[in-house]
């Protein structure tokens, strides 16, 4: 039975390469999730799926008696060729290798150890698995249709940024998203400024939440941050000095001020910025922060979008989108000129989606965390 069902899905598998070469790139498609969806069913209906101890803990070269249900579980998701398997207690290196692959369609750090997260991971049932394919094809349609290249892409649950053109990926990075609290929200919308040197408005909710504590203990705090205070008045914005601020007596209530980051190497929007029209004060940027980047769950930021390969976006937009040669935009970089908006005369589409599931152009079926409990959402109101 095991083996019927694996020439199944290989079958199917095949059948996906064929129709996924009759398509142009997309690194999301429509046709190779609902092929998926047929794949899982198939998993689905068969008794053959095993689960492990949330306690295993298996190294290469270690032993177990679960090696051979890992095997199994490894075959039928296709991370694992059929003539790979050997001794079935011993956790050989073709095993380890297997399972970094499935680490890797999960987002997990692909270490071939199998922990806590690769367990909670294989734990999870392909009936479970068939649902998060099902819950995604139903967003499909809404987030995103068949766009037009060029055209930037980030998929908030995968950390991962793609500008697609000339039909590939030409500029792929890691990035980082809101925290639950405070949600990266999906959009469709251009890529038509760059900011180079940028300010920092700080949020009121960061300047008083987090800012204006500091502030009671130390108004010194500011300068050493490149920082500078202004208050409202009729006549517009004006410098205070923040050492004659009474800042017990400041609350979200009567904060009349901001606070400005001036550009620096200390600046948390880094060296550039990218704003886009959005009706939330959401948009992409540097960070200083590079070893957040290094984590596979990065939702970590006050809702806008942390690039990892900023400079990189910088050059693609100003060179596809403005026309600009190489020489050009380094001209603009030496000159180094503070909070200097530079328009892009082309702008570039940006889709910001939500897929925890999806299968990319090799036809592997990726699954992700869901992050916002956004398919928790989706399946109450399906039921």
């Amino acid at each position: 039975m095991l083996r019927l069902l694996l020439i199944l899905l290989l079958a199917l598998l095949w059948h996906n390469n064929v129709q996924a070469q009759e398509q142009p790139y997309q690194p999301y498609s429509k046709l190779r999730l609902q092929q998926a969806i047929q794949q899982y069913e198939a998993l689905a209906q068969s008794e053959h799926w095993h689960t492990f101890p949330d306690t295993l803990l298996l190294h290469p070269g270690d032993s177990s008696r679960f090696v051979s249900l890992l095997q199994k579980n490894l075959l039928l998701t296709g991370d694992l060729p059929v003539d790979s398997v050997a001794d079935a207690t011993a956790y050989m290196q073709q095993t380890a290798t297997a399972v970094q692959r499935f680490q890797r369609r999960h987002g997990l750090i692909p270490d071939g150890v199998v922990g806590p997260n690769t367990v909670a991971a294989l734990n999870i049932s392909p009936e479970q698995r068939l649902e998060q394919l099902r819950i995604n094809l139903t967003r499909f349609d809404s987030a995103l249709t068949l766009a037009q290249q060029p055209y930037t892409i980030i998929n908030i649950p995968e950390f991962a940024l793609q500008v697609i053109d000339s039909d590939s990926a030409s500029l792929r990075m890691r990035v980082i998203v809101g925290k639950p609290p405070l949600k990266t929200y999906p959009i469709h919308s251009v890529l038509n400024m760059v900011v180079l040197n940028p300010y920092w408005y700080l949020p009121t909710s960061i300047a008083v939440n987090e800012i204006v504590p500091i502030l009671r203990r130390n108004p010194g705090y500011l300068a050493r941050k490149r920082m500078i205070l202004e208050r409202s008045t009729a006549q517009g914005w004006i410098r205070v000095n923040p050492w004659k601020v009474n800042w017990h007596r400041i609350n979200r209530a009567n904060f009349s001020y901001r606070i400005i980051q001036l550009n620096g190497s200390g600046n948390e929007l880094g060296r550039v910025k990218f704003p886009f029209p959005n009706h939330l004060p959401q948009y992409l940027h540097d960070t200083p922060a590079k070893e957040l980047f290094k984590y596979p769950n990065r939702a970590f930021s006050h809702g806008c979008i942390r690039l990892e390969k900023p400079v990189e976006l910088a050059y693609y937009l100003l060179k596809r989108g403005s026309g600009y040669t190489t020489e050009e935009v380094d001209k603009l970089w030496r000159r180094a000129k503070p909070n200097h908006y530079v328009r892009v005369r082309e702008p570039i589409p940006l889709h910001i989606v939500y897929f925890t599931s999806w299968v990319n152009e090799h036809m592997e079926v990726h699954f992700r965390e869901d992050v916002y409990g956004y398919d928790a959402l989706l399946r109450l109101t399906l039921q």
